[in-house]
């Protein structure tokens, strides 16, 4: 292979050693097969065989077909000799091959991945993804719970109405798609036949005769033109109605389903039905604040109600139940064709039965307007409690609102005031200063008072009496509403002895009621060195509190110094009562306030005959916002029970700012005889003193 070969004798062979290109012997060798002749074809192509073969051998030692000086050399081979060398060939092939499968594989690793992904890892997305093309969640309302009094009367219930409204647009949109599904297929009669008996059903008479309106307006609002052609898009979408009223005409508002039923079972286009339920409240005026009203939930894509007020609020979660949620089919108009399942069950609300007795609640608003518009006054308010076990058995505010009709509702009228509202009591409160008195051991029922000449003075304020009563005992000091007296008991006591007992009682802290809005009132336990406020306190004034703390503290009274927590809810026993005091303190009160109804008190106007009534009146000045206390404005209260000799009512009755009469005995007094007159003999309690004859 190293030994030079001889030169050939071709007559164009180059003289130049091979440097790889071989082109011009290929070429000849080409034009051989061809069948072109040479001067001497048998030596020639002897030669030239002699001289590849050559090469060819040499390429096998040396790897190409270059020398070892020009192999080192940067030059690159032609492409016309590319295709010479079978191993570079094959390197390159099987590169190929490789770069070509590898990509293969990545991209069926991608789609493998793609496919495990949507139909594995993410298969619910995308289901959920097409069920939303053809199917919708539609909630189920609850049926909202009733709310009852203690003989399970209603006094709340969800009355389920309908509301039928019809689509102009959406009829007519169907009443031309039939017709030209008709015109459009002459070669089928029985789709023919099958549009034209819907179209026939179309007829606006039927609708306007089962909802009870004009077939003209109908006619009017359709605006059907059957002179258009109705295979033309853009005329028949001209020719549908617009504006206002085109996709809402109210048929049948809030009827009954079986009234709806007439209207809708008419499968007519652009006829829809919306049922709902409705609050009604049988005795709207009467109970109005305490029970509340509904108002619209925002946060209800659904449109629903929520209770905003009252014990509708207040109980809200147990009235209004959970809904439920149903799978509907849906078609290309988004209207529902049919349930597929239930997704989530609806779960009906439940009922609260309240403690308290409609016919008492009704008995007590009548009188407390009566009074209020007999005296002229702001507003009037008033509350009936069972001794025994705190339930309130009537809880009432004049002016009130019909909670059918929430037009007449204004910021005054819809207020709870008998809980939301904070006053001085007056002399509602010296009963609790005898209290306090009677627990320091330095008093007895018996302890006299020296109240001359009829004034005191402390700090240089003048405390007043209506006149000089003189030596006084306790039971005087009730039945003629002493606020000397009763300053010169808190003197004599350390200086928070009046502030804790009123604490005692309950003042100052909501009631168990825990209604919404409820206010806590505020006592405030004065210094030593604060005589006038010492003072003040103990005959309620420079203190806060609420009707119902008012109700609660005689109620412990009445039951022998045994808190009974208030409740309106039947059967509630989520608090323990308590002893507050001794039941021989206690009903000793109870004695003394007996004389306040009797001849010489100031609650004559509260006896009832046949009865033994303890009470005590508060007449008390209203607050200036300016400074001070309004000279002509008062604010009148009774708070009483009965029988004295076992009780077992307590009513406390409000007056605020009587124009007719400025004095509690002579304005809410006779509420409370006329109320709890009538719940004595509703409850069958029995007399404990004779009857007056006529003689007496």
């Amino acid at each position: 292979m190293s030994e030079k070969k001889p030169k050939s004798t071709a007559k164009n062979t180059s003289k130049k050693p091979a440097s790889g290109k071989v082109t011009k012997p290929l070429r000849r060798a080409s034009a051989a097969k061809s069948g072109q002749t040479s001067s001497k074809p048998d030596k020639a192509a002897s030669n030239r065989k002699a001289k590849l073969f050559g090469r060819i051998k040499k390429s096998d030692t040396q790897g190409a077909y270059t020398s070892v000086k020009n192999r080192k050399s940067k030059m690159v081979f032609s492409s016309k000799a590319s295709g010479a060398s079978a191993l570079g060939g094959f390197e390159q092939d099987k590169n190929r091959f490789r770069m070509v499968w590898g990509l293969a594989l990545v991209i069926l690793a991608l789609l493998i991945s793609r496919a495990y992904y949507i139909q594995v890892a993410n298969a619910q997305f995308y289901q959920d993804k097409g069920n939303e093309l053809i199917t919708s969640e539609r909630t189920q309302k609850s049926y909202r719970g009733m709310i009852t009094d203690r003989n399970n009367l209603p006094l709340a219930v969800s009355a389920p109405l309908a509301t039928v409204s019809f689509s102009p647009h959406d009829y007519s949109r169907e009443y031309y798609e039939l017709k030209r599904i008709i015109i459009t297929n002459p070669s089928s009669p029985q789709l023919q036949a099958r549009m034209q008996k819907r179209l026939d059903n179309m007829d606006l008479t039927k609708l306007a005769a089962a909802a009870n309106i004009s077939v003209d307006e109908l006619k009017k609002v359709t605006a059907i033109d059957d002179s258009i052609d109705v295979t033309d898009e853009k005329a028949v979408k001209a020719a549908l109605p617009s504006g206002a009223g085109s996709h809402y005409l109210p048929l049948l508002n809030k009827v009954t389903p079986e009234i709806a039923q007439s209207v809708s079972s008419l499968d007519f286009p652009g006829v829809y039905e919306k049922n709902f339920f409705q609050r009604y409240y049988p005795q709207p005026q009467s109970n109005a604040q305490l029970l509340g009203f509904m108002g619209q939930n925002a946060k209800d894509p659904e449109g629903g109600y929520e209770g905003r007020a009252g014990i509708e609020r207040q109980y809200e979660k147990d009235l209004a139940g959970d809904d439920g949620k149903v799978l509907v089919l849906k078609d290309a108009k988004q209207n529902s064709l049919k349930e597929i399942k239930q997704i989530e069950p609806e779960v009906p609300g439940k009922n609260v039965a309240l403690t308290i007795d409609s016919r008492l609640q009704y008995l007590l608003y009548k009188e407390l307007e009566k009074a209020g518009r007999l005296q002229k006054a702001r507003w009037s308010t008033g509350m009936i409690v069972d001794v025994q076990t705190g339930e309130v058995l009537a809880l009432s505010t004049w002016p009130s609102f019909n909670s059918n009709n929430l037009n007449e509702m204004t910021g005054e009228n819809q207020r709870n005031r008998a809980l939301l509202d904070v006053f001085e009591p007056g002399s509602v409160m010296k009963p609790f200063t005898v209290a306090a008195a009677l627990d320091s051991g330095k008093y007895t029922p018996t302890t006299l008072i020296d109240t001359n000449p009829g004034s005191i003075r402390v700090r240089g304020y003048t405390i007043r009496d209506h006149n000089n009563l003189g030596m006084i005992n306790m039971a005087t000091l009730l039945q003629k509403s002493s606020n000397v007296a009763s300053t010169k008991i808190a003197l004599s006591l350390p200086a928070d002895a009046i502030s804790n007992m009123q604490r005692q009682f309950g003042f100052g802290s909501k009631t168990p009621l825990q209604f919404p809005g409820e206010g806590s009132g505020l006592i405030v336990t004065p210094k030593e060195k604060e005589t006038s406020r010492r003072a003040t306190v103990s005959y309620g004034y420079g203190l806060q509190v609420t009707l119902a703390q008012v109700a609660q503290a005689y109620s412990a009274l009445a039951a022998g110094g045994v808190m009974h927590p208030l409740t309106l809810i039947k059967g509630d026993k989520s608090q323990p009562s308590k002893r507050i005091m001794a039941h021989e303190q206690a009903m000793s009160i109870v004695q003394m306030l007996e004389s306040v109804t009797e001849p010489g008190g100031t609650a004559k106007a509260a006896a009832i005959d046949g009865y033994r009534v303890a009470g005590k009146t508060g007449t008390s000045r209203r607050i200036n916002p300016d400074g001070g206390y309004y000279t002509d404005q008062y604010r009148n209260v009774f708070a009483g029970m009965a029988p004295a000799s076992n009780p077992k009512l307590v009513g406390v009755m409000l007056i605020e700012d009587p124009r007719g009469q400025i004095y509690a005995g002579l304005t809410v007094a006779p509420v409370f005889h006329n109320v709890m007159k009538e719940a004595l003999r509703l409850y069958n309690v029995p007399l404990d003193k004779p009857l007056k004859t006529e003689a007496q």
